[in-house]
């Protein structure tokens, strides 16, 4: 024990004379390392005389200015009447603890609050605030060193306000059915590969600007079909941006944008003509609004609504196909401007595996009217494996090409899936 409260002096005696830097710094160190050897001391399972031995007065009060540490530094012998084990441990306790002393009154002599003699005649110590109060520093104010010595390398990293994610699932289906099988049918494979990808800037601020880039395509096979191998049952390219500026809480001007294609033609079952390909159609909108981000018993919807501010462009590049999209004969485009409502509620969990997303939107040019509902459900049976239901409605009456004597302008689609995905 005796041997590691000397270690614990002496290693507290070079860490002072280091830490030394301003009177200030000085005297907070000597009341914290005080403190903490304190706290060591009385740790230690020993007699309580040991405990309660007065070498260790001097430090565990204020600093003070005494004679017997300076006769001992200059050499100037103190008689003693003991020459016992106990008196030769307590001269070496007060050689560390001298040592610590004269640290401080070397190099913050200003700390000392009194002599020796003044401790006698006022017969109390001066009042003792252990407390340590760090310095106040404004980092704004801070010059930050490239490099400083010894090697050490300090690099300012800026804030990344930009955030990237997306996914990638891949399904298939194989039916297989006998000629002769009961209640008939035939034999049909399917494959669906679907690509996501998010782009998204947010200051904290009042800056957003969300980009959304996602490709589907599915193909399937039918023996009813004798002209092609395979068709195209899903096939959508598409590009969203929003660019948010905030005015108030929950409350944005927002500039939307947003690009809608295919990739591959399209056939009808044994018809060689196709009736849509990449660029025929092509849909362009462009709006200019207000989105409203309200919470909603935890979900988060954005309402945008563009008055009269909403402009939209349809281009079909095949001459053929003009009239089928509302396009008159010699024209390849069509554009006019009008009122845009699009109601989004974001990927939300619902269930602990169950995630839901869904849009509505709707467009009216006063003469005409369109109408959207997207909605997804997503059940990740683990990390790789995902089983998802689409459904997606239109109206349209814009289109005469499109008109269906049993739905009429309405369009409807479902589909359902099950297979591998990986998300980032």
């Amino acid at each position: 024990m005796k041997i590691r409260f000397l270690s614990l002096l002496l290693l507290l005696s070079v860490a002072f004379d280091v830490a030394a830097q301003s009177d200030d710094e000085i005297f907070d160190y000597y009341n914290l390392e005080i403190d903490r050897l304190v706290a060591e001391w009385q740790s230690l399972d020993e007699a309580d005389e040991e405990k309660s031995n007065p070498v260790y007065a001097k430090m565990f009060v204020p600093p003070i200015l005494y004679s017997s540490v300076l006769n001992r530094a200059f050499d100037i012998a103190e008689s003693t009447d003991e020459d016992s084990e106990a008196a030769f441990m307590d001269d070496k306790r007060s050689e560390m603890i001298d040592v610590i002393m004269l640290n401080m009154y070397r190099t913050a002599p200003v700390c000392v609050k009194m002599t020796e003699e003044e401790l006698q005649n006022e017969k109390s110590v001066p009042e003792y605030n252990p407390e340590i109060k760090a310095p106040v520093r404004l980092v704004s104010n801070e010059v930050i060193p490239v490099s400083v010595d010894g090697g050490m390398k300090t690099t300012v990293v800026k804030p990344n306000y930009w955030r990237t994610s997306g996914s990638v699932s891949l399904t298939f289906t194989q039916n297989f059915v006998s000629g002769n099988w009961f209640k008939g049918g035939e034999s049909n494979k399917t494959m669906l590969g679907e690509f996501d990808f998010n782009l998204n800037y947010d200051d904290k601020d009042r800056i957003t600007f969300k980009n959304h880039f996602d490709v589907d395509l599915g193909f399937a096979t039918t023996k009813a079909d004798t002209l092609h191998s395979f068709r195209t049952n899903t096939d959508r390219l598409r590009i969203e941006s929003t660019f948010g500026y905030k005015l108030v809480k929950n409350l944005d001007l927002t500039v939307k944008m947003n690009l809608e294609s295919q990739s591959l033609p399209n056939y009808p079952v044994n018809t060689p003509d196709f009736v849509s390909n990449f660029m025929a159609p092509f849909d362009a909108n462009f709006s200019l609004g207000l989105n409203y981000k309200p919470s909603i018993w935890g979900f988060y919807p954005e309402i945008f609504f563009a008055p009269l501010s909403a402009y939209n462009y349809k281009f079909v590049r095949y001459g053929d196909l003009v009239s089928r999209y509302g396009i008159r004969d010699g024209r390849h485009h069509k554009e006019d401007f009008g009122t845009q409502l699009i109601v989004t509620i974001p990927t939300v969990k619902i269930f602990k595996i169950v995630n839901f997303w869904s849009r509505g939107e709707f467009y009216t040019n006063y003469a005409r009217a369109f109408f959207q509902l997207e909605t997804k459900f997503d059940v990740m049976l683990n990390k790789y494996f995902k089983a998802s239901l689409n459904m997606h409605a239109r109206f349209d009456d814009s289109a005469p090409g499109l008109y269906d004597n049993e739905y009429g302008y309405w369009q409807i689609k479902e589909l359902m899936t099950l297979g591998l995905t990986y998300t980032w």
